[in-house]
């Protein structure tokens, strides 16, 4: 296996590579009554050569697949991968606060040519064959789960990249995966980059995720809700080109420093489109395409929602589009 020369492992966990990494802590006592606390380990998984029948500790004993990963996993735990994983997955019960980190230098299709493209870079995607029309990627289920650094691919025009879930279960039945984070994430490709929700089983209301330094290129929409949202945070992220941008039922959301690029969709949406939230949401400092007007694909939530001090064709917005 092609050995990883450029990771430095520290003694006390800390594995960095550009981006550092805490895990391999493994379990230590507390004064307090949580015994097992853990600092979580780290895990690392190699499309290109690794092997599901390695420790998956080191990166040259790399897994070959984030099911292996997700086999092994414990609250806490890092998760780094390169290649491109072909796998629609959802995340283990009750295993919270996992980072799966991308170490590609920039997000990108990893492809098998020219030769050594799919060597570094960081994909996750659907399989190439088998894949389930319309399932997500991924879909998260329990609290604090973060994403970062590699490229998101989704199975078709209808399935989503991620989808952040809630139910209505209590004690240890509960999926929540509110407090989740994609940072540096690249959505591309036909499908919905992030879905809010899912219609049926999780229709409770996920909160507090935040989507920062992201870029949504080529997608049917960037971020779609199917339930109402509470307290997003989507901040200095790159729309391109998309059929549509933001929809989402919002409530309390805090939409900032995005670059709203050109969208295609008809009608009252296709840009940021709140409506169905009970409001509250403060929409500022974004560039926004096309014409600021809800015809033109812009709509609050509410009367108490503020969109102010957005930079668009009629210049700086001080009012909710209308």
């Amino acid at each position: 296996m092609q050995p990883y020369n450029s990771y430095t492992d520290f003694p006390n966990g800390i594995t960095s590579f550009g981006i550092p990494l805490f895990g391999g802590g493994g379990k230590i006592a507390s004064a307090g009554p949580a015994k097992d606390f853990s600092y979580g380990r780290t895990w690392f998984v190699n499309a290109y050569d690794g092997g599901n029948g390695n420790s998956g500790e080191s990166p040259d004993q790399a897994f070959s697949t984030m099911t292996r990963a997700f086999e092994n996993l414990e609250s806490g735990d890092v998760i780094n991968f390169v290649g491109r994983i072909g796998e629609q997955l959802v995340t283990p019960v009750n295993v919270f606060d996992v980072w799966i980190n991308g170490m590609g230098n920039r997000p990108r299709h990893a492809d098998a040519t020219p030769v050594g493209g799919n060597f570094a870079a960081s994909q996750w995607g659907a399989p190439s064959s088998g894949a389930v029309a319309g399932q997500a990627t991924l879909r998260v289920l329990q609290q604090g789960w973060r994403f970062s650094n590699f490229l998101f691919t989704s199975q078709g025009a209808t399935a989503a990249c991620a989808e952040i879930v809630r139910n209505a279960g209590a004690g240890d039945l509960e999926r929540d995966a509110s407090h989740a984070q994609f940072l540096g994430v690249r959505f591309s490709g036909a499908g919905i980059g992030i879905r809010g929700g899912v219609a049926g089983t999780f229709t409770e209301i996920p909160y507090n995720v935040e989507v920062g330094g992201c870029q949504f290129d080529n997608m049917t929409t960037a971020m779609l809700a199917a339930i109402e949202c509470n307290q997003w945070y989507i901040h200095d992220n790159f729309f391109g080109p998309n059929t549509s941008q933001i929809i989402m039922a919002a409530r309390n959301f805090l939409i900032k420093g995005n670059s709203i690029g050109a969208f295609t969709a008809a009608g009252n949406s296709g840009g940021i489109d709140l409506n169905g939230g009970t409001g509250l949401n403060q929409v500022t400092g974004n560039n926004l395409s096309g014409t600021y007007t809800i015809a033109g694909g812009y709509r609050s939530a509410n009367a108490n929602d503020d969109w102010y001090g957005n930079v668009s064709s009629a210049g700086l917005t001080a009012a909710d589009p209308a």
